[in-house]
């Protein structure tokens, strides 16, 4: 769907728990919503479906989300990044904004803290 109309987002986690969670609650909302649980498949569906947000895990099987956000941004420089992270390291949400990540968030996060990044 374009993205004049619905909001699409996009979320990048190898946890299940997570991609459940946070896909129901933004559909429930009404967003276009996509997952992927790696790296590859979050830049090919980041290619193919150009969402708005992309909500992207640091720890992923194949890799680091931190030092893929260059990538991303490559396949697609309107995307805003979410970095979410279970370690609240001062020097990750540097690096990530640093990077081109509009907003790191901290897991576990709240659905007041969803609501407050998706405008």
């Amino acid at each position: 769907m374009d993205k004049i109309g619905n909001i699409v987002i996009l979320v990048v986690d190898d946890e299940v728990e997570i991609l459940v969670l946070l896909s129901r609650y933004l559909k429930k909302r009404g967003f276009e919503v996509y997952t992927a649980n790696c790296l590859k498949d979050g830049k090919e569906r980041l290619f193919e479906k150009h969402p708005n947000y992309l909500f992207l895990d640091v720890n992923l099987p194949d890799g680091n989300g931190l030092k893929s956000i260059p990538e991303f941004i490559e396949i697609d420089s309107e995307v805003s990044i979410v970095l979410m992270s279970a370690y609240n390291d001062s020097e990750i949400q540097v690096d990530a904004l640093e990077l081109g990540a509009k907003i790191f968030l901290n897991k576990p996060f709240t659905f007041e803290e969803i609501n407050r990044i998706i405008v």
